[in-house]
């Protein structure tokens, strides 16, 4: 009886401590509630209560409203009107190595979502509320030629609501979207970006896009790009892997480049070379300075190739059009060096071991100084006379060296000894010459003295060997005279092939210069604005 009657008494204690916690629950609530009256008189009085109200009846009675699509019609015959338009603040950089732009843009996207719909009056009046773009549905609409590695590079900004179910977005962005480059007439290009948007996963029958425009009014200029025109249109595609529709729209960006840096940079400066390539031909070959100089422009102009090609994308496709210019300048200073080579080459020959042939004194000596209107000093050509003519001209004696060359030596004079026992060999025109040939055997010999003809004999051989002697010195001097004549000509053909390449090569860079200039489509526009 007595465990009996604890248990009972335990119970009851039980029942009674239970009892005490609900009491204190129902005092609890009953005191939240009353708090929550007294949260709700207060919050009528708080500023943006009636914003707050709307928001309550706008989001909380319409579970998963993020992701329905505020339309009733499925088959294609009313899809929900997207209006997409695009705003250009600023062009960030144009990277022509990756093709890739990079853009400051705004986009504008406005749809009806009737879900959206009040009345003002019931709300104090409020006709439109800004909405956090989570909690609201909106189309994916996405860059199709996105570069940026999280491919939507747009900021979600909250949306526009208004009282008749109108939604307005506009989410900023910075863009980084591909964009073919086209270097054929770089620096003096034109470019054409193109960016495509488009609903991701709707298609045609459900949603429907609507151009809305393309507003430049906020462009900031760029240092190096002039916006020449933005233009849009609207596109419809059918893919192989479906049957629906999907629109989408682009966006023509037109771009040409300022071409003034490239031009003070790298243009003029590979000009200027090209024309001091041009001087080598005005340095005399004696100088060692003429093959080196023209080495040092040539590696000028490949540093200058080195950091052009830096500049450019790696593409096969199409050759600049200043690469084009470069290379020529190239060819012609490489064509410089191989015509300063045989310059120096033609004006350090010798006659012992070189001879000019005919061919080349003709066409050297003849007939381009006339074209170029050199005149070798001291020298007459007649290149129109005949050869006959010219070895006629050649062939005839010269009277001051008739002497030397008929003069006998002693030998001869030994051999033919007893021939001229009746007069001095001195007054034989055949021994000595027209000079002592004037005197008659009578007469006295002006070198020979009667009374002593030992000496005579003596002096007979001394002049001899004089005779000898002189005609050596002659023949020598002859000689030497005709060296230093083929030395000269060698000379002066080498500044003939000088002035042919001056020429030739002036003419090379004026016309590839005028050729890069007159190629480029707006060169005139560019220097205007330059």
């Amino acid at each position: 009886m007595l465990g009996i009657l604890l248990h009972f008494l335990q119970n009851i204690r039980c029942f009674l401590s239970h009892q005490r916690w609900t009491v204190a629950l129902l005092v609890l609530m009953v005191f939240s509630a009353g708090a929550e009256e007294e949260e709700e008189l207060d919050d009528d009085k708080m500023a943006g209560h009636n914003e707050r109200r709307l928001l309550k009846n706008l989001i909380g009675n319409y579970p998963y409203r993020d992701m329905v699509l505020p339309s009733d019609s499925y088959d294609g015959q009313n899809p929900l009107k997207v209006n997409i338009g695009m705003s250009l603040i600023q062009i960030i950089n144009v990277d022509e190595k990756n093709q890739i732009i990079t853009l400051n843009l705004w986009l504008t996207l406005s749809w009806m979502d009737k879900s959206l719909v009040w009345d003002p009056d019931e709300f104090g009046g409020l006709k439109e509320i800004h909405l956090n773009p989570k909690k609201v549905w909106k189309p994916d609409i996405l860059l199709y030629s996105s570069a940026d590695e999280r491919f939507d590079a747009t900021y979600h900004v909250n949306v526009i609501a208004n009282y008749n179910g109108s939604v307005e977005w506009l989410p900023p962005g910075l863009v980084r979207s591909t964009c073919a480059i086209d270097v054929t007439h770089f620096p003096f290009d034109t470019q054409t970006c193109i960016l495509k948007y488009g609903v991701w996963t709707y298609h045609g029958f459900l949603v429907d896009l609507d151009l809305s425009g393309a507003d430049t009014s906020s462009f900031i200029e760029n240092g190096e790009w002039v916006l020449m025109a933005m233009k849009a249109n609207k596109t419809v595609q059918k893919y192989d892997c479906c049957d629906e529709l999907y629109p989408d729209v682009k966006f023509y960006i037109f771009l040409r480049r300022r071409a003034m840096y490239y031009t003070v940079n790298i243009l003029i400066p590979c000009a200027v070379l090209s024309v001091l390539s041009l001087l080598s031909f005005l340095l005399p070959a004696e100088t060692g300075e003429k093959l080196s100089f023209c080495i040092t422009l040539l590696l000028g102009l490949n540093i200058f190739m080195a950091v052009l090609g830096g500049k450019l994308p790696a593409t096969s496709t199409a050759i600049p059009l200043i690469g084009k210019y470069f290379t020529c300048v190239l060819i012609m200073v490489a064509i410089s060096v191989l015509m300063t080579i045989t310059t120096i080459n033609l004006s350090a020959r010798h006659p012992n071991t070189h001879k000019m042939p005919k061919i080349v004194r003709k066409i050297l000596l003849e007939w381009l100084p006339i074209l170029l209107w050199m005149k070798q000093p001291g020298k007459v050509y007649r290149p129109l006379c005949a050869s006959a003519e010219r070895d006629k001209i050649a062939g005839q004696a010269q009277p001051g060296i008739e002497l030397l060359e008929n003069a006998p030596t002693y030998r001869d004079r030994r051999s033919n000894g007893s021939a001229n026992q009746s007069g001095s060999y001195l007054n034989d025109v055949n021994l000595i010459g027209i000079k002592y040939a004037n005197y008659t055997r009578d007469e006295r010999e002006p070198m020979v003295d009667d009374g002593a003809k030992g000496p005579r004999e003596k002096r007979s051989r001394e002049l001899c060997l004089i005779l000898e002697e002189l005609r050596a010195l002659n023949e020598r001097h002859e000689r030497q005279e005709r060296d230093d004549q083929e030395i000269y000509d060698w000379k002066f053909a080498s500044m003939v092939i000088d002035r042919l390449s001056l020429i030739v090569i002036s003419l090379l860079t004026a016309i590839v210069t005028y050729k890069v200039l007159s190629s480029a489509p707006n060169y005139v526009e560019m220097e205007n604005e330059g």
